[in-house]
C-alpha cells in the first residue's frame, strides 16, 4: 500500500513493515555515474534484515564498466587486495566510532593477520574475531537491557542486536542504492563473493567500513543520551526486534545522520554521509575504468 512518500507492505497476519522513500538522486557527483531520477523504496523486515527494495529501472549501465568489473572480481589477487584493505578500514572504523583506545592493541595486531590470509575466508575470519572484540567493547558502554552478548542474528536476539540489525540493513540499502547509480552490477562483489551468494555481495562489501558509522556509533550515542527505552524493542524468546515506535525512532536517528555534512579535502565542499556512499560506489567506477586503486572509506574528522 502507498501512502505519501511511504510504502507499506504485508506479510500474512505480520506487522506491517514501513521505511519512507526517498528521491533516488546522485547530487552533486562529478563523474561518469548518471543521474537517475525515480523513487526508491527500501524494505527491511522486523527483524532488521534487508528484504528488497523498489526501484526504476536500470538507466546508467556500461558493457566495458561491466566487462572490466568482471575481470576484477574474478582476479584472486585483486580480490584479496581489495579485502584485506575493506577489514582493516572496517576495524579502523569500528575503533573511531567507539572512541576508545580499549581497542588499540587488536587494532595493532590486525595487519599481520590480514598479511598472513590467503583468501578472503580468511579474511572474513580474522574481521569476525575482531568485531566480536569490538562488540564486547562496546557493551561497557551501555545499559544491561542494551547490551549485544555476543552478535547474533536472523534472529537477533535481543535489543542491542536487532539495533545493529536494523541499522545494518540500512546501511546496506543505501549502499545497494548508491550502486545502482552507476554502471556497476551490485552483485559482482570482492570479499563476500564466496560467502553470500544470495545478495548484493558489491553492496555488502562497500558497506562494511560505513556499518561502524551508522550502527555502533548510534547505538552508543543512544545509550548515552537515553534516545531509547525498553518500550522501543518487542522481545520473545531468544528474538528481539525494534517496535514501531522504536522504527519511527530509528528512522529519524538515521535520516539525520545521513543529512549531517563534512568538508570533503579532495572536492573542497561539503558533503553528507549519504553523498559518501555514492563516492564510495565511484571509486570502483575508476577502479574498473581508470586502474584506480581503490581505498575505502575512513573518516578524516
Amino acid at each position: 500500500m502507498r501512502t505519501a512518500n511511504t510504502t507499506t507492505v504485508t506479510k500474512g497476519r505480520s506487522t506491517p513493515d514501513e521505511l519512507p522513500g526517498r528521491e533516488d538522486r546522485a547530487r552533486g557527483h562529478r563523474g561518469r555515474a548518471q543521474q537517475r531520477q525515480g523513487r526508491v523504496n527500501d524494505r527491511a523486515g522486523q527483524d532488521g534484515n534487508y528484504a528488497g527494495a523498489i526501484t526504476p529501472a536500470e538507466d546508467s549501465s556500461s558493457a566495458l564498466v561491466l566487462r572490466r568489473q568482471v575481470a576484477l572480481t574474478a582476479d584472486d589477487a585483486t580480490r584479496l587486495s581489495i579485502g584485506r584493505a575493506l577489514v582493516a578500514a572496517a576495524a579502523a572504523n569500528v575503533a573511531w566510532a567507539l572512541d576508545t583506545d580499549l581497542l588499540d592493541a587488536p587494532l595493532a595486531r590486525l595487519p599481520e593477520q590480514l598479511d598472513g590470509c590467503r583468501d578472503t575466508e580468511q579474511l572474513m575470519g580474522i574481521e569476525g574475531n575482531f568485531r566480536r572484540t569490538a562488540w564486547e567493547t562496546l557493551d561497557t558502554f551501555l545499559p544491561p537491557w542494551l547490551r549485544l552478548q555476543g552478535r547474533t542474528r536472523r534472529p537477533p536476539a535481543n535489543a542491542g542486536n536487532a539495533f545493529i540489525s536494523y541499522l545494518n540493513s540500512i546501511t546496506y540499502a543505501r549502499v545497494l542504492t548508491a550502486l545502482r547509480c552507476t554502471p556497476l552490477h551490485p552483485a559482482l562483489g570482492f570479499m563476500h563473493a564466496d560467502t553470500d551468494r544470495r545478495r548484493n555481495t558489491l553492496a555488502l562489501d562497500l558497506a562494511e567500513p560505513f556499518k561502524p558509522l551508522f550502527a555502533e556509533r548510534l547505538l552508543r550515542r543512544a545509550a548515552a543520551q537515553k534516545t531509547l527505552t525498553p518500550a522501543d524493542f518487542k522481545s520473545d524468546v531468544n528474538h528481539a526486534s525494534l517496535s514501531k515506535s522504536g522504527r519511527k525512532k530509528v528512522a529519524e536517528l538515521i535520516r539525520t545522520e545521513l543529512a549531517t555534512t563534512v568538508h570533503h579535502r579532495a572536492l573542497k565542499r561539503k558533503v553528507s554521509y549519504e553523498e559518501l556512499l555514492h563516492l564510495e560506489a565511484l571509486k570502483i567506477v575508476r577502479l574498473c575504468l581508470e586502474g584506480t586503486p581503490y581505498k575505502p572509506f575512513r573518516p578524516w574528522w
